[in-house]
């Protein structure tokens, strides 16, 4: 059976931005080689990339959500399109759920909610939280544990109901692993836990063999301070480049902190470290045998399972809880307690050192990956929509 999908995105269609619109992009991909008529309907009005793998619909207004009249299109295009199964990426923004319930009540369709993020970001950066939330002169009674673990509380009471709106609204809310409900619990109990299916993100391809590798270390994400944790990439090469004369550092990515980066390699003349700014990732996945990761959050990370699949071995700071499920401690990588520096830098140089060490993990990443393939993600889709369209 074929089946007619909209999936419903805020930012731009371009797959090259973020992790949720490459998902989308991949998503769409494989649906339309199934032979099934995919729409994506993105609430900006420009910025979009050309592809071929889904019919686009732009918003009419700049509002976003909160333009009233995109909202209506949204509902109008459920009902000229009659969908079998409507995805929306961003189930936080209610008034995208409103619209599609309205939908609903004219036309049955199977309405998927998606989170596309780890719902721990607050919990486990409350530090950051506080300086974000809290006005300048109040910040000293708050920045203390009483303080963080009243302002925790006060975000686990107003993000339980966030979900258990999300809950209410669509017949299923799909998260990547089981991490995603450990989370989930922790905010809202086993409130309609009936309503949860698990599918994570897919990669395109994985290489069939170990490819030759170069001395080379990739890091390979935006370049932010908040969450990629930025400022701890040269703290760490420092600490390992002269144990390691004979290797470079590769820096892929853009983001506010590229030019202070840059501005430091260039004034402390840091040896053998390279920033290439934003660029296609395959190459350098391909000749990197180690890749690290210093995010303090992620939901699913695209570029974790990414490097596996080109046999690049993952060091990442164990932060966040999908982190453990997709990469696995000693096998196909290796997980660092969050934010050590030493650590980290300890562990990349005994597994530079260590070329059989190297070799197996390569080989074992490759084969964890495997497990995240499109075709095996994709059908999990194809499966779920088989099973619950036809109820």
């Amino acid at each position: 059976m074929t089946y007619k999908i909209l999936i419903i995105l805020t930012p731009p269609f371009d797959p090259n931005t973020g992790g949720v619109q490459m998902s989308t992009y991949k998503m769409s991909s494989y649906f339309k080689s199934q032979g099934h008529d995919t729409h994506v309907f993105s609430y900006q009005k420009n910025g979009h990339a050309k592809q071929d793998v889904a019919k686009l619909h732009t918003a009419k207004d700049n509002g976003g959500v909160k333009s009233p009249n995109n909202n209506v299109q949204l509902k109008e295009l459920v009902l000229s399109l009659k969908p079998d199964v409507v995805i929306n990426q961003m189930p936080y923004e209610h008034p995208i759920g409103i619209a599609l319930s309205e939908a609903k009540t004219e036309l049955e369709f199977l309405l998927l909610a998606c989170l596309r993020n780890t719902l721990y970001s607050v919990k486990l950066n409350i530090g950051d939280y506080v300086k974000a939330v809290v006005p300048k002169p109040l910040l000293p009674l708050f920045n203390n544990s009483l303080g963080k673990q009243l302002l925790l509380q006060k975000h686990k009471s107003s993000h339980r109901a966030n979900l258990k709106k999300i809950l209410d609204t669509y017949d299923f809310f799909v998260m990547f692993g089981p991490p995603n409900m450990e989370e989930l619990k922790y905010f809202i109990g086993n409130y309609k836990l009936h309503k949860t299916y698990l599918i994570p993100n897919s990669i395109p391809s994985v290489l069939p063999q170990v490819p030759p590798k170069e001395k080379r270390i990739l890091w390979l994400s935006r370049l932010s301070y908040k969450q990629k944790r930025a400022d701890l990439i040269l703290p760490f090469w420092k600490k390992i480049m002269h144990d390691l004369p004979d290797w470079q550092f590769d820096i892929v990515g853009d983001g506010d902190a590229y030019r202070d980066l840059k501005r430091q390699i260039e004034q402390e003349e840091i040896p053998r470290i390279t920033l290439h700014g934003k660029q296609k990732p395959d190459a350098y996945y391909k000749r990197s045998p180690i890749y690290i990761m210093t995010s303090a959050f992620e939901g699913f990370p695209n570029t974790l399972i990414e490097a596996q699949s080109y046999a690049s071995i993952p060091v990442v700071y164990n932060n966040y809880p999908i982190c453990s499920w997709a990469v696995k401690e000693g096998q196909s990588g290796v997980l660092i307690p969050p934010f050590k520096v030493n650590r980290m830098a300890d562990e990349v140089i005994a597994l530079a050192k260590n070329t059989d060490r190297q070799n197996q993990l390569m080989q074992l990443s490759l084969d964890n990956a495997k497990e995240f393939s499109i075709e095996k993600i994709g059908k999990q889709w194809i499966e779920f929509f088989n099973r619950e369209v036809e109820e």
